[in-house]
């Protein structure tokens, strides 16, 4: 910006300051103070709630369990592929060592997941539906006892028309 440009807007700004405090004052209304502060005190003496996964909709959580439910699997693939990765680098690197570290943790985690296909080849259809709308009831239960624990905790209070 040059020199002109600036001239020109400070001149264009001290003449809008001077036509502003030449105008009247604006006066409210007189019960304007009366009503305002009403309002703030009956919103302070409402109850501020914290907004949880439970207060979504319904589809966004549904979608939420299925992607944790699906998460499951896809870890476990990629920790398999992973370790197999790993083992074919460090043997071709000739550090095969290193691998031994890690081979107790991996060991037990493949271990879990084997433990976890066997048992859900096992457990009859019935029975993995009849747990799964168990978990969803003992869901629902859970939310509606902390949505009365909260509401019975915190004081009602009226609020004042306005």
């Amino acid at each position: 910006m040059n020199s002109r440009n600036r001239t020109l807007e400070e001149h264009l700004e001290h003449l809008t300051h001077e036509a502003l405090r030449q105008l009247p004052p604006c006066r409210a209304p007189a019960s304007l103070e009366a009503r305002v502060l009403n309002e703030v005190a009956a919103r302070t003496a409402q109850p501020r709630r914290a907004v949880g996964i439970n207060r979504g909709p319904l589809a966004a959580r549904l979608a939420l369990m299925a992607g944790c439910v699906l998460c499951i699997p896809l870890a476990w693939v990629l920790m398999t592929s992973l370790r197999m990765q790993l083992s074919y680098m460090l043997a071709a690197t000739g550090a095969i060592h290193v691998l031994h570290g890690f081979r107790g943790v991996s060991s037990a985690l493949l271990l879990l997941a084997e433990l976890a296909v066997h048992l859900a080849q096992r457990i009859p259809g019935a029975w993995l539906f009849g747990g799964l709308l168990a978990t969803g009831a003992l869901y629902a239960a859970l939310c509606a006892l902390g949505y009365l624990v909260v509401r019975s905790a915190v004081p009602h209070s009226k609020v004042h028309s306005v």
